[in-house]
Order: C-alpha cells, then structure tokens, then sequence
C-alpha cells in the first residue's frame, strides 16, 4: 500500500529562486497562509474545504507549485486519478527535482496501477535527496506487484532501516514472505503489524491465511474472521440482524449460511454444510447462483438459493441464527484430526455423468487426465502461481492418454499450440461453458482418472468431487498442512510442488511419471 505525504509549504523567499517586494510579497504570505490553512483540512480529511482554498490560490497563480502539489492529494483522495496525474505533473514541471512532487506522483500511478511509471516516480524521489522510508515502503510494494520479489524485499529492509514502523509497512512485507513461503517470518511481521495496531484487519486476516497454511487450524481461523471487514476498506460485506451462530444444536430455529467469497471457497466450505445440517434445525444455504442446483442436489436436507438472497438479507423472510460459509472452519475444523475422511461430496447429475461418458469414448480411449494450467484471475501475485501450456509438455507428451480441456477461458492459440508442438488434440466441446455451466463442469470433471491443475476451483471441484487430483504449486507447503500426504480438505488431491528457484518443467516431469503409473494402474 503507497504512502501519500502532505505537502509541505516552503519559507516565501526561497520559493523556486524567486525574490519578491511589495504587493508581490504581501500576496505571497497571504498565499503562504492560505496553503497552511488547506493542507490541514487536507490532512484531516475535509477534501472540499482544502479544494477551495487551493483553488482560489492558483485562481490568483495558476503556476503555484504548493497549490498544485495540494490539488492534486485532493483529488487523489476523491479518486479522480487522471485529473490528480495531470495536477501533479504539471507541479513537477515547475518545480522538476521535487522529491515529494516526484514520490506522491508515484502514489497516483500506483492507485492507477501503472506500475513502471509509479517505480521510476519512486526511484526519482530517492535520486533527488528524499531519505524517507515511507518512500522505500513504496518502492518495495510496487516491485512486489511487479513480481520482483528479491528487489522488494531489499527495499522494506530499507525501510525498516530508516524507521518505518506503521503497520502497512509490516504487512507488506509479511505478504511478501509469505508469497515466497517463508511462512514463519511472515507470522513474525503480521504479529508486528498487530503489536503497533491491534485492530488491523487486513494484518489478522493475512495472518489466518498463512497459519492454514502452516495447518495451524485453531489460531489461524480467529484472524481470518477479520476477513469480513479487511476485503472491503472495514466495511462488512453483508448486514444481517440475526445473531452469529456459534456452532450449538438449533433445533426448532432457522439458520442461513451465506455466501461471502468466490466459487473456489463456496465449494471448499460446503464440505461442512452436512454437520450444520447434522445439529438440527432448518437450515438454508446461499450459495452463487451457478452452484444452486449442483448444491441442492448434494445438500437435500437443506433449502438452497442464490446470493444475494435479499428476503433474508431485509427481514422480510424470517431466521433464527446466521453464518458465512467461511466461519464454518472456526467452528468445524479446529485441528487436523476434525477433517473427515471422504470420497466427494458434490454430486454431479447422473444425466449429464452419462452424456459425457459416451462422448469421452467417442473422443478417444482412457485414461482420461484433465488439465488446467491458470486462473481467469489475473494479476502480478497470481501469475507465478501458473503456468503456461507450453509449461506443460512433459505433462502432455505422455502417450496412450486422453486430455481434457477443463481451462474455462483457454485461447484459440493455445490450442493450436497443444497441436503443432505437443501432437495432441485436447478435447473440448463449443456447447459446454465451463465457467458459467458449473453442472456440466462438475458432471465433466466426475469423469476424468486424473485432473491436474493448479490452485483453482478447478483443483477444488475435482477434490469436492473425489477424483484423484494433482495440484501443482510454485512453493513447497510445510509437512504440517498435510493429513496423510494429502490436502486435509480433499483426501483425493495431492501436492506437487516446486522451488521459487525453479523452472515448471522439472515437477511436470514428476507429473508425467504419476500419468505413465496411471496408465498401468499404480498410481499412488
């Protein structure tokens, strides 16, 4: 996260070389005044009163550099980027070596997500003299978004050096780390995030998220509750008047879980809808309109429908007791023994099982592997996640085997390169929309003997499922997630991961070996 510095007014005299006497003198200390006067309505966040203040400055001198530099955080705040960019440039030209000019420049770029222009911003800030941390912070933060880990981590280290000690800066860092799968000195910098701002949610929530990692299920489930507030700039994502419910039998009321994350985790969550369902009770599950009717089907004691489910939401229909899906884990799923042992719990419609069945036969013969190499998610923290299909040779160059398509946004040209370099034509049909259909996604992927996929929906719904997955991952996972050598959540996946140092194609010749084994039905 940038850092915006106010700006700060210098003495009259020394404003960009220029002598003054007389009115010119008397105008400038009024000037002077009236700058100091908006920058604290700037600072405590009253953007209208300082807007009008900087506007009658530049009225009466439009080349007022203070002015200028103030106008433009203001309209940085009231997220009119291109007029801030535009403002602060046009400050930069009169005053060219500024370097708060220069960095907060580098904070529009970056709200813009123009990272190399918000980079060379931050670096000009430290060519011209800054000496400030918060600009360091800066520039890690971009680096990291820019997928330049090492660099990144050299910056917060500067930092730090030169005292930054405000929680964002912690976090960053923590982030970071924890990208790279340094888990244990990612817990140390969320911690100290939490020790200068106990009430920082985007800290706690981020914090959770590594302990799961780290399969500390108890103390990871209490900060990921801060998730709520820390996706949505502190505001809860849903308002409901109903009480939390804490896990108790209900029998009599009425409770509605509700969703409140992606497709991904909607399926990994249900997993617990049967022991919601167990303590009694009605129970009604929102879910994303896609997974309606495939949850119905897997949850028939329960009443199904899609979020955002407005009568519950209103009060016009009544409940007893409310949950997001995702708290079901503090409640169910508290050490690794409490995940059951399963064979899937999706239940694809046997109609559209049977479709596919007939036309995988027509296709060519099994086993059949399906394959995802991304996710439609874009993003400089995801894209070292995936890989590319071209990553996927050793995978694919495996004979006697089958490939399925399960990529819901696969390009034309990725196909035509599954077919000219790798001899393989990779199964897909025009009339079956894997992002939007997710029946005949689930009734496809019940199909497959093996899926491979990264960290996607894909690799969930195959685990929901019960089809035996493989799981690529760019960073190797601590032995204490494990239950079993598997994922906890789906005792039908299992992890193969690689060195931040090294390319995909070493672990995908490891995969190729799990497909040559399958093929003689002795995969593990």
């Amino acid at each position: 996260m940038a850092k915006t510095e106010s700006p700060k007014r210098m003495p009259a005299a020394s404003q960009t070389g220029l002598s003054y006497s007389g009115a010119m003198d008397i105008s400038r200390s009024r000037h002077v005044t009236l700058a100091n006067k908006a920058t604290r309505f700037l600072s405590a966040g009253q953007l209208e009163s300082a807007r009008k203040i900087y506007m009658d400055i530049l009225n009466e001198n439009e080349d007022d550099v203070f002015a200028l530099h103030g106008i433009a955080l203001v309209a940085r705040e009231m997220k009119r980027l291109p007029v801030a960019v535009e403002l602060m440039k046009k400050a930069l030209s009169l005053d060219p070596r500024n370097p708060m000019i220069a960095s907060n420049l580098g904070t529009i770029y970056e709200a813009m997500k123009n990272y190399e222009e918000a980079l060379a911003c931050y670096k000009n800030s430290v060519k011209w003299g800054a000496r400030d941390g918060i600009i360091h912070n800066n520039i890690g933060s971009v680096l990291s978004k820019l997928g330049r880990r090492t660099e990144a981590l050299i910056e917060f280290r500067k930092a730090f050096k030169y005292g930054v000690e405000f929680p964002e800066a912690m976090t960053n860092m923590a982030t970071m780390l924890g990208d790279l799968g340094d888990y244990k000195q990612a817990g140390y910098y969320f911690r100290r995030a939490l020790e200068i701002d106990p009430e920082n949610a985007h800290a706690h929530h981020n914090l959770g998220v590594i302990l799961l990692r780290q399969g500390e299920w108890g103390e990871a489930w209490e900060h990921c509750e801060w998730r709520m507030v820390a996706t949505n700039n502190g505001v809860p994502w849903r308002k409901f008047s109903q009480p939390l419910w804490n896990g108790n039998p209900f029998q009599g009321a009425r409770l509605i879980l509700y969703a409140e994350q992606g497709i991904g985790d909607e399926l990994r969550h249900a997993s617990m809808i049967p022991e919601a369902i167990a303590r009694g009770g009605e129970v009604v599950v929102e879910c994303a309109p896609r997974l309606v009717s495939l949850f119905q089907r897997s949850f028939p004691q329960a009443r199904v429908v899609p979020a955002k489910y407005w009568p519950a939401e209103e009060g016009v229909e009544p409940f007893d007791i409310a949950c997001p899906l995702g708290t079901l884990g503090r409640l169910f799923r508290n050490s690794k023994e409490s995940f059951p042992m399963h064979s899937g719990y999706i239940k694809p419609d046997p109609r559209l099982v049977s479709m596919f069945r007939e036309r995988l036969n027509e296709a060519g013969p099994g086993p059949y592997v399906g394959i995802c190499w991304r996710s439609g998610l874009a993003g400089a923290y995801r894209a070292e996640h995936y890989s590319t299909i071209e990553d996927m040779r050793p995978v694919m160059k495996v004979d006697g085997v089958t490939y399925v398509n399960l990529q819901y946004d696969a390009k034309p040209e990725e196909f035509d390169i599954v077919k000219s370099e790798f001899g393989v034509d990779l199964v897909d049909w025009d009339d079956v929309d894997l992002k939007m259909e997710l029946e005949k996604a689930a009734a496809l992927t019940s199909c497959m003997d093996l899926v491979v996929s990264p960290g996607t929906s894909v690799a969930v719904m195959a685990g929901a499922l019960g089809v035996e997955t493989v799981e690529f991952r760019p960073f190797p996972i601590p032995d204490s997630y494990f239950k079993d050598g598997r994922c906890p959540w789906f005792p039908s996946v299992r992890f193969f991961a690689k060195r931040q140092s090294e390319k995909w194609n070493k672990m995908f010749r490891k995969i190729a070996a799990e497909i040559e084994a399958l093929k003689t039905g002795s995969a593990s």
